[in-house]
């Protein structure tokens, strides 16, 4: 794997989780453009890597960063009150 490749993976996967991450917080109509949001950036991630450890681990990040940023934003809302 190479340094771009890493990166890119990592970016894709940080924006994929923290779309999901906000998709299960927010109300019906925002849900919907974030979960859109989420297809466009796994496909456009798909359609540039085809190999498959490449999608392995963008899947695998995806979930642990999705996890990640629950936790942060569940967090966040719990201190401020708004849950």
């Amino acid at each position: 794997m190479k340094l771009t490749e890493a990166l890119w993976m990592t970016l894709a996967s940080m924006m994929t989780g923290l779309t999901l991450s906000c998709f299960s917080l927010v109300k019906t109509p925002w849900n919907a453009i974030l979960s859109l949001l989420a297809v466009l950036i796994v496909l456009f991630y798909f359609r540039k890597n085809e190999r498959r450890g490449l999608r392995i681990g963008f899947v695998v990040s995806s979930v642990l960063y999705y996890i990640l940023f629950i936790f942060i934003l569940s967090a966040y809302l719990y201190v401020r009150g708004l849950v």
